[in-house]
């Protein structure tokens, strides 16, 4: 009786460690495409967001950094991070219509930008 308690309990441990994995590995990978003609390669993870800029000003870089999310709706998700320039940046995702909204803030200035995504 107390092997079959010890092989049941390691079996739901070692279960919930590969869920676990599988689901912190969990991927979105998009490109956003802005008015002002800035297009990015996102990726997305649960608490990390990777960009490389393919066009526009950013072209050629690319950073991953952390970030906050929280869901507006069934939809619709905030995204929050802090780049190593210092810009801090909240993105707007509308997943049903692919549509963004990013605004941010530099030592520059600050911006307010639509754009439209497609997922990769």
């Amino acid at each position: 009786m107390n092997k079959i308690c010890m092989k049941l309990i390691a079996f739901i441990f070692i279960a919930f460690l590969i869920t676990s994995s599988y689901a912190s590995n969990y991927i979105e990978h998009y490109t956003f495409y802005y008015e002002s003609g800035d297009t990015y390669d996102v990726k997305l993870t649960e608490s990390t967001v990777t960009w490389k800029g393919l066009e526009g000003g950013d072209k050629g870089q690319t950073e991953t950094d952390y970030i906050k999310r929280k869901n507006f709706s069934k939809d619709i998700e905030i995204v929050q991070w802090h780049e190593i320039s210092g810009s801090f940046v909240t993105l707007v995702f509308d997943r049903t219509h692919l549509k963004i909204i990013s605004s941010g803030r530099t030592s520059d200035g600050d911006w307010l930008m639509l754009g439209k995504a497609t997922i990769n």
